[in-house]
C-alpha cells in the first residue's frame, strides 16, 4: 500500500468518525458531553412532559413545545431511575419517532418499553442549546389516566369555563389546557393554571401560556373544538389526561338564530343497544329534503328538559337504518341524559320532543316473542305483550323484506297491528301505500314500545314467512 493510499484511508476514517460523533447516534456520547461542547452555558428551558398511552403501559409519549425556529430536536434517556437526575453524563441519546400534535404547536416522541427511567428533551434555538427539566417516566407504577370527565359551562356563548377533578391524585403540581379545532387539529390556545378551572380566554389564573400572540382569536359559534387538559406532577409526569369535544352555541341560541323559521315537530326516540350499557341509538325520521341534521344533549338528567339552554350540540355518528326510512345517531356514553334532534327543510326547523336516555336506569329490553296470525291471505296480524316495563304509550311497527328494504312503518296505541290495514294506526312514516307481500317470501317485523319520554322500553324483532 502506498503512502498516498494510507493517508486517504486515515483521512476518510477520521471524517467518518467525526460525522458519527456529531450525529451522536452511531457512536453515542452522553448529554453532559453534548452540553460541554455547546457554546452557551445558560441553557434555555424546554417545556416538556410525558404520559403513558391510553390503556397501554408499554407505550409512552414525551410531549414538548418546540419554539419557532427550534432545530436538532433530541431525546435523551438515562439507563435507570437510580441516578442523580441532574447528572447529565448518565443520559444517552435515543432515536425515537416524533409526530406533531395540536396542529404542530406541540410535538411528541413515541417510546416503546415498560421500563421506567429519567429522560429529557433538547433542541437548538438561535445557535444555543435548550434543555428540558428531567422527566420521570412512571408508565408502570403510575400509568396515565385518560378520561373525558370535565364540566363545561358557557357563562357566555364563546367563553366556555372548564372545571375538573384531581380524581384522587395528590401530587399534581400544574395543569396544562389546550383548545384545538376538532376537525383539523388546529391549535387555538395553550395555557397553564394552578387551579382546576380555566375560562376561555380569561388570564386571571393563568400562570403561563404558549400562545403567539398571547391573546388567541375568539372562538366561532357552531364550531367543534377539543378541550385537552394534562395534570402534571413536579417530576413532569402526566397523571391525568382529559379530552372532551364541545361546540359553542346551545340549542336555545340556535333556535333564536333561526327565529324566522317555523318550528315543526320531528319524530325521534332513543333505545339502548341489545345487551349494552354504553351504546344508545337515537332514531329520527328524516323527512324528504331534510338538511343540517343536529344532535343536542344535556350534561345529565338533573336539569329542566324544557330549558333549551341546557342542551349542547354534539357531533356523533349518524347513519341510515330500515333502508333510510329512519336514521339513527350512535351514542357511546354510560350516563343518562336528555337529548333532542333537529333538522331544517326550507323555511321550517324541525325539533323533536326531549328524549330521556335511560341506558343505566331502564336499558331497552330486546325480545323475539310475538304472535303472528295469518287468517287473511298476505295480511299477517301481529300481537305482542309489553315485557318487563309496562309503561309504553305507543308502539312503532316496521316491516322490511329479506334484503332489509323498507315496506311499512306505523304507530299504534294498541299492542296489535295488521299489515296493510290502518284501522288503529295513529301515525305512519311510510309516505306511500306499502307494497303487497309475496306468498312464501321471508320478512321481518320490528316492534318498539315507547314511553311518554320517548325512550324505547321494548324492542321485538322476528323473521316470518308470509302465508
Amino acid at each position: 500500500m502506498t503512502v498516498k493510499n494510507l493517508l486517504i484511508i486515515i483521512f476518510v476514517s477520521l471524517f467518518f468518525f467525526s460525522c458519527t460523533e456529531d450525529n451522536d447516534v452511531t457512536v453515542p456520547r452522553n448529554l453532559q458531553e453534548y452540553i460541554t461542547a455547546s457554546t452557551n452555558n445558560d441553557l434555555g428551558n424546554v417545556i416538556a412532559c410525558a404520559a403513558s398511552a391510553s390503556g397501554n403501559t408499554n407505550l409512552s409519549y414525551i410531549f414538548y413545545y418546540p419554539e419557532a425556529g427550534a432545530t436538532d430536536i433530541r431525546y435523551y434517556e438515562a439507563d435507570s431511575l437510580n441516578i442523580d437526575n441532574q447528572d447529565f453524563s448518565k443520559y444517552r441519546r435515543k432515536n425515537l419517532t416524533k409526530t406533531a400534535v395540536f396542529g404542530g404547536k406541540l410535538e411528541r416522541f413515541a417510546r416503546s418499553g415498560d421500563n421506567e427511567n429519567w429522560c429529557l428533551v433538547t433542541y437548538m434555538l438561535d445557535g444555543e442549546l435548550h434543555k428540558s427539566n428531567p422527566i420521570r417516566l412512571k408508565n408502570e407504577t403510575k400509568p396515565t389516566s385518560w378520561t373525558n370527565a370535565v364540566t363545561i359551562k358557557f357563562p357566555e356563548t364563546l367563553k366556555p369555563t372548564f372545571t375538573w377533578s384531581d380524581f384522587g391524585v395528590t401530587d399534581n403540581a400544574i395543569y396544562f389546557e389546550v383548545i384545538s379545532e376538532k376537525e383539523d387539529d388546529t391549535f387555538v390556545s395553550g395555557t397553564y393554571t394552578l387551579d382546576k378551572i380555566f375560562t376561555y380566554f380569561d388570564t386571571t389564573n393563568v400562570v403561563n401560556n404558549i400562545n403567539v400572540p398571547l391573546t388567541p382569536v375568539n372562538l366561532v359559534a357552531d364550531t367543534e373544538y377539543l378541550f385537552t387538559m394534562m395534570a402534571v406532577s413536579k417530576d413532569n409526569w402526566v397523571n391525568t389526561v382529559i379530552q372532551e369535544s364541545f361546540i359553542t352555541r346551545n340549542l336555545e341560541e340556535y333556535l333564536d338564530f333561526n327565529a324566522t323559521k317555523t318550528i315543526e315537530k320531528a319524530t325521534a326516540f332513543g333505545a339502548s343497544s341489545s345487551g349494552s350499557t354504553s351504546l344508545s341509538y337515537i332514531y329520527y325520521n328524516p323527512l324528504v329534503g331534510a338538511s343540517d341534521m343536529r344532535y343536542y344533549e344535556t350534561d345529565n338528567l338533573a336539569v329542566d328538559e324544557t330549558d333549551f339552554s341546557n342542551y349542547r350540540r354534539k357531533k356523533i355518528t349518524d347513519q341510515a337504518t330500515f333502508d333510510g326510512a329512519l336514521r339513527r345517531y350512535s351514542r357511546t356514553d354510560t350516563n343518562d341524559s336528555w337529548c333532542i334532534v333537529t333538522f331544517i327543510i326550507d323555511d321550517k326547523l324541525y325539533k323533536s320532543d326531549p328524549i330521556k336516555i335511560k341506558i343505566q336506569t331502564r336499558p331497552t329490553e330486546w325480545l323475539t316473542d310475538i304472535t303472528i296470525e295469518t287468517s287473511e291471505r298476505l295480511m299477517p296480524k301481529f300481537t305482542w305483550l309489553d315485557g318487563t316495563f309496562v309503561e309504553n304509550v305507543k308502539y312503532l311497527q316496521v316491516v322490511t323484506d329479506k334484503e332489509d328494504n323498507f315496506l311499512s312503518g306505523t304507530f299504534t296505541e294498541e299492542k296489535t297491528f295488521q299489515y296493510y290495514l290502518d284501522a288503529n294506526v295513529i301515525d305512519k312514516i311510510n309516505l306511500e301505500t306499502p307494497a303487497d307481500l309475496i306468498f312464501d317470501a321471508e320478512y321481518k317485523i320490528t316492534v318498539m314500545g315507547l314511553s311518554t319520554d320517548n325512550w324505547v322500553n321494548l324492542v321485538i324483532q322476528k323473521t316470518f314467512t308470509v302465508e
